[in-house]
């Protein structure tokens, strides 16, 4: 049977193998609570952002944080910037992935260049250094291969003010700490010198290990705001019935019929097959029915949820490292901070206090008083 409520266009369920499965993977948006939240939260963040030059939004793998970053790019186009078309050079919001290499330092060139691509910029191998004439038997031209970092961040900077963006959006962010080491410091004060010399917001997005990168001083969280995206809670009533909808709302977009098995599902079996999830769900679902669709199946079938499930040990993995990130977010309440910095205050004071009134005196017992003896004639 098909799904009650089926999304799919009539014309996908006739389409070859490869289309329904495209249609899939790509071909829709599922806007679920979780989603829809951490959206609202950040684009919150963007309208209030005084004094904040970042934005860092950490969640699981597999929450939908990449979908994320699609609905506030689109929402900086309609909403933050909506006459942007009338200006042909201006690009609202720009928004790249960075790459992990196998290189121990951060590729800083290789991010200015994939910024400057997304911003149209012409000619970007052929940069070149303007040298004054007096200079001409020293000058050379300097290809996209040899120009400096700090040219190249120059042109970046200047790229994104001319075309007026308001939003730079980093995603997988926790690359470039991956690679920083001991330079987490000075790599965050890069992003934040860019945000203040284009005036452009920039907005983190990664797995939870930005948070164990970056909450290591108070400068970063001074200006930094911390955003969860977090996995559905099975022991919250709400957060289930959430999670149920994700799952319906997948289902009504399978591009073939679907075993009634599925409509009526052990939710604690799914849930934990996919860690509470909506991005790792739809990658199962997903798998599932190429594989039903590979067999030539009539339908999509419990079977080919469970012959495609991650393993227990990956998603034991995955579990461990969700536990760890819900727990750096973790806020102590107003008293604990109280007792820890005024009590510890008050504390030290007292101690001082003691110290100057015991004794009474400075000198150490069996030493004499700086005095003179009395002198007695001979």
């Amino acid at each position: 049977m098909r799904h009650p409520q089926s999304k799919v266009p009539a014309a996908v369920f006739e389409a070859s193998a490869e289309e329904r499965s495209a249609y899939f993977a790509t071909g829709f948006v599922l806007r679920h609570d979780k989603l829809n939240g951490v959206f609202q939260e950040t684009v919150t963040a963007l309208k209030e952002r005084t004094g904040k030059h970042m934005v860092v939004v950490a969640g699981p793998t597999g929450v939908g944080k990449t979908t994320l970053a699609k609905r506030v790019t689109d929402h900086v186009y309609q909403e933050l910037v909506p006459h942007w078309h009338q200006d042909p050079g201006c690009i609202p919001c720009v928004c790249v992935e960075l790459r992990m290499d196998s290189e121990s330092g951060f590729d800083w060139k290789e991010l200015y260049r994939q910024v400057l691509v997304a911003l149209n910029e012409p000619f970007i191998n052929h940069k070149c250094n303007i040298r004054a004439p007096t200079d001409y038997q020293k000058s050379q031209v300097m290809t996209g291969a040899h120009i400096t970092k700090a040219r190249l961040r120059t042109e970046m900077e200047q790229a994104l003010k001319e075309r007026k963006t308001r939003v730079l959006i980093l995603d997988e962010l926790q690359h470039l700490f991956n690679h920083g080491g001991g330079k987490v410091g000075q790599y965050y004060n890069v992003l934040k010198s860019i945000s203040s010399r284009t005036d452009c917001a920039i907005i983190g997005i990664g797995t939870y290990e930005l948070c164990f990168m970056m909450d290591w001083s108070g400068q970063m969280n001074r200006v930094t705001d911390y955003l969860q995206f977090s996995r559905y809670d099975f022991g919250t009533q709400s957060d289930l019935q959430s999670f149920f909808n994700a799952y319906n709302g997948l289902l009504a977009h399978v591009p073939m019929e679907l075993d009634e098995q599925l409509l009526r599902p052990d939710l604690e079996y799914t849930y934990i097959r996919c860690c509470g999830c909506v991005g790792i769900l739809k990658d199962w679902i997903y798998r599932a029915v190429n594989r039903a669709i590979n067999e030539g199946a009539a339908a999509l079938g419990v079977t080919h949820l469970e012959a495609t499930m991650h393993p227990p040990k990956a998603l034991k993995r995955i579990i461990e490292e969700i536990k760890e990130g819900e727990a750096s977010f973790y806020q102590p309440d107003i008293d604990e901070l109280k007792s820890e910095f005024i009590g510890m205050h008050s504390a030290a004071a007292s101690s001082s206090l003691k110290e100057k009134k015991v004794g009474g005196h400075s000198s150490r017992p069996g030493v004499r008083k700086p005095r003179r003896d009395p002198v007695h004639a001979s």
